[in-house]
């Protein structure tokens, strides 16, 4: 059994910890493809989330082992694994072929960083009018508009482009891929547990509709 898991030198990392200004949106989904000749999902997933950064691995994995497991599948994480071939394709393959010998799963879920997107934008400057009601009497008041201006800035923004992936372990082949966005997360805990639950909401949807 093979497993055609493509790594580049760029998937060193899932996601940073960033704490920048502005509000963080939650994962988006980019797109979804499913193989047509594939009616059900497998229910017993080995999970690999492609980073050299164990921190970062370790919380993905047991964000999405929690959740996979919530919604009735079977799932273990690879778990620690600092010495993992991560930019040697091949042998990162072996590796994981070696696990599939004395672990049972019929699937194996992977998710890695395709991209990461630093944004800047200029915003010019705003004219705000705030309403503001004063008091002149026991039954009176009077009503005008404050006007407040806001200067021009630039706000700055990262986006991290997400494929996740679901292999069958029979055949070695991709069945399920879905790419996903997520701009400034404000944790590593909150964007690994809200990345969780969109990917396993869209990959039961994938294979129930």
């Amino acid at each position: 059994m093979t497993l055609p898991i493509y790594l580049r030198s760029l998937l060193t990392t899932v996601f940073a910890v960033l704490f920048l200004a502005g509000c963080a949106s939650g994962p988006e989904v980019k797109s979804i493809s499913k193989a047509p000749d594939v009616s059900d999902a497998p229910r017993n997933l080995l999970v690999l989330a492609i980073s050299a950064k164990e921190n970062n691995r370790t919380q993905m994995e047991s964000a999405l082992v929690s959740r996979l497991r919530t919604e009735g599948f079977q799932a273990e994480p690879y778990g620690p694994a600092p010495s993992l071939p991560w930019e040697d394709s091949d042998a990162l393959r072996e590796k994981v072929n070696e696990r599939l010998q004395t672990q049972t799963a019929d699937g194996v879920l992977t998710v890695s960083l395709v991209r990461k997107n630093r944004q800047i934008e200029y915003v010019p400057n705003q004219v705000v009018f705030n309403p503001v009601t004063t008091n002149i009497g026991a039954l009176a008041s009077v009503t005008y508009m404050e006007t407040m201006t806001i200067p021009d800035r630039y706000e700055e923004s990262t986006e991290y482009i997400l494929r996740t992936t679901l292999f069958d372990t029979d055949s070695g082949k991709a069945i399920w891929q879905m790419f996903s966005s997520t701009i400034d997360p404000k944790s590593l805990e909150q964007a690994a547990r809200e990345f969780a639950r969109v990917a396993v909401r869209e990959l039961q949807k994938s294979f129930t509709e």
